[in-house]
């Protein structure tokens, strides 16, 4: 038998051992880390439950940054059950794949699948609060199939998953920890003993730019109070009739001290009814505002209340009068029955 012949047989010997070896392989990989965190479960949960939140904490950010500031990459909205996330990227150990979050459960559990474009993987995350910190677990489950090639594959990919979860789960902790604290998690039940009246103009405007509208609103208001000597030295509010990525109808306003007579085709009179409403209050800059709402729809949930009206926000220290957006003090309120 010649060389070249007894050098095919051993490989098709070794390459026949290595498949029979293979049937004996796990055909799943199962990587899970646990990280305590100072910081409220609002908050930790918020960085994972919206994709667009990866990019602070997320190892791959390391690897190449670009793919999280794509933000057609992203679906809308960018978190909860259904939200996905894809990339494409240059570099070998990030590659091209697809996120998609199938479960959120505020603030106690998150799944999503992962898609590689070589088989299908799910994370999840648990939190659980444990006196001052919350312990958050990740986990990865990684289907490898029947493929031998996949099974050898899982020897040498577990640890590779289990580097990344690691350094992902420290940089989550970093990063939260190092969030300034704010006070938005005491929410109340308060009556409003009497009307509260206000100039408003009503607009639909793109979800994009809804953070450009706000100061424009407020000035063409704030001219035509002055123009017709309406002096009245109160905070704005906006009211969110309805509110998604691509379209927003609110309605802006100066509160008054008490009803005026106007005549505006664009600028109304309205007013805040009396009632009950569930109220907390917001400090600091506004990127941070969805942990207050958290917070008030979980005192909702647990208190079985109905809502009966749209929210609205009362901007009692704001850009227009200071700088520091830690300063910044935000009033929410949703009419309840």
């Amino acid at each position: 038998m010649s060389f070249l012949k007894r050098f095919l047989l051993i490989i098709l010997i070794v390459i026949i051992c290595l498949v029979i070896f293979s049937f004996l392989l796990p055909s799943t990989v199962k990587v899970e880390k646990k990280v305590n965190i100072e910081a409220s479960s609002e908050l930790v949960f918020n960085q994972i439950n919206e994709l667009k939140n990866w990019k602070n904490w997320a190892v791959w950010a390391e690897k190449d940054s670009s793919i999280y500031l794509n933000l057609s990459a992203y679906s809308k909205p960018s978190e909860g059950v259904g939200a996905t996330f894809k990339w494409e990227s240059e570099n070998d150990e990030v590659g091209e794949g697809q996120l998609k979050i199938i479960k959120s459960q505020p603030f106690d559990a998150i799944e999503a699948m992962l898609d590689f474009g070589s088989g299908d993987a799910l994370s999840y995350w648990n939190f659980q609060q444990k006196e001052e910190m919350i312990e958050v677990t990740w986990g990865i489950n990684l289907d490898l199939g029947f493929n031998p090639i996949s099974k050898w594959f899982g020897l040498f990919i577990e640890d590779y998953i289990t580097n990344d979860i690691e350094k992902g789960l420290e940089k989550l902790k970093k990063y939260s920890e190092n969030l300034p604290r704010i006070n938005s998690g005491i929410v109340t039940k308060q009556f409003i003993g009497k009307p509260q009246w206000f100039l408003s103009i009503r607009d639909t405007v793109d979800g994009s730019k809804i953070g450009t509208i706000h100061a424009k609103l407020f000035s063409e208001i704030g001219s035509f109070m002055e123009q017709n000597n309406i002096v009245d030295d109160l905070p704005p509010l906006v009211i969110y009739h309805f509110w998604s990525d691509t379209l927003v109808d609110m309605e802006a306003g100066l509160l008054l001290t008490d009803s005026t007579r106007i005549t505006n085709n664009r600028i109304k009179l309205n007013k805040i009814n009396m009632g009950n409403v569930v109220t907390a209050t917001h400090y600091g800059s506004y990127d941070r505002i969805p942990e207050t709402y958290f917070s008030i729809n979980e005192w909702m949930r647990n208190n079985e209340v109905q809502v009966i009206g749209s929210p609205w926000e009362v901007y009692v220290i704001d850009p227009s009068i200071e700088e520091n957006p830690d300063k910044w003090v935000t009033e929410i309120y949703f009419p309840i029955k």
